[in-house]
């Protein structure tokens, strides 16, 4: 009985190393697979609030003169449920000829999307799908739920609509650049350079998916976290919780990109709650990078990708895949 015991748990142990090893071959054959061909045929698509149809035309005709061909979903256009919504996205990842998935804007609601969206037919189609505040809800769902990398980047409607920078650096990345570089200066709580796998969005919509079958395990990531519009107080119960995740010691390192339109005080106020809750972390935390709400160039960051980050050079790295932490 021992012996059949013994046996049962050293095969769960292999059965459990082959299940690790093959997630990240297939999160390393994903990165590979989007960025084998370039960048053509983009799909726009409104998961979350209706757009503006002015921005949304002016965003369009900035893809436009990028040379890429523009489709233009009909949430873009008018409005849909949920389930429409979501049918809409499935099948701009079943469509071959579409090579990448951009939103117009963010707002509120994507995360009801997300249980009508079809995960095999994404698994077997994947390719790129940017946007970022709101759309995290399925930046971080998508990614958890299948391994396929997703984007944090700007969006048709807010930056778009007059920011070709924004776009140029985009299309760099997913057109198979592996170095991102800014010139922003980010302000060490704890200092260091940081290697693991980049999970990065809105701070209350990470906080919305925890604990859901959307949401997955945290270890070895690399946390960087915005959001726009909260009050002091909000800010200090959701960094509360960051700072007492349960794979809080597992983590690489965090990175608060930055809070905009505080409620009722300043980034300096912020910056002490920071200080205070992290000035002890096991690993490096910084403040301040250019993925948040604001009117300035941002960059866009591959959510479950591996990467060197180092924020006092002014770089990230984008690697084969996992590193063994230094």
């Amino acid at each position: 009985m021992k012996r059949i015991l013994l046996l049962l748990l050293i095969f769960s142990i292999i059965l459990s190393f082959m299940q690790l090893s093959a997630n990240v071959s297939k999160r390393i054959s994903v990165w590979n697979f989007i960025h084998k061909n370039k960048v053509n045929t983009v799909f726009v698509t409104s998961p979350a609030r209706f757009p503006d149809q002015t921005l949304l035309d002016a965003g369009i005709r900035t893809l436009q003169s990028a040379g890429l061909t523009v489709i233009v979903g009909d949430s873009c256009r008018r409005y849909l449920s949920d389930e429409e919504k979501a049918r809409e996205i499935n099948e701009a990842f079943a469509d071959p000829n579409i090579d990448m998935i951009i939103t117009s804007r963010g707002g509120h609601g994507s995360f009801r999307v997300l249980d009508y969206l079809d995960w095999k037919t994404i698994s077997k189609n994947p390719k790129p799908i940017v946007g970022y505040s709101d759309i995290t809800a399925l930046l971080l769902g998508i990614y958890f739920k299948t391994g396929i990398i997703t984007y944090h980047g700007p969006m048709v409607t807010v930056e778009l609509d007059n920011d070709g920078e924004s776009l140029e650096k985009m299309l760099k990345l997913l057109n198979g650049d592996k170095l991102i570089t800014f010139d922003y200066n980010s302000k060490p709580i704890v200092p260091g350079k940081m290697v693991g796998r980049l999970i990065v969005g809105n701070l209350s919509l990470f906080k919305t998916l925890q604990g859901t079958k959307y949401f997955g395990s945290l270890k070895d990531s690399i946390l960087v976290l915005e959001d726009v519009g909260e009050s002091r107080e909000s800010i200090e119960r959701m960094v509360w919780n960051i700072a007492h995740l349960k794979d809080y010691q597992t983590l690489r390192g965090i990175v608060f990109a930055g809070f905009t339109q505080i409620n009722n005080d300043d980034f300096d106020g912020v910056f002490k709650i920071l200080e205070r809750f992290f000035e002890d972390a096991p690993f490096p935390v910084w403040v301040g990078l250019p993925v948040f709400h604001g009117n300035f160039t941002k960059l866009t960051l591959p959510v479950g990708a591996w990467v060197e980050m180092d924020l006092e050079n002014h770089y990230i790295k984008i690697l084969n895949g996992p590193e063994p932490e230094r």
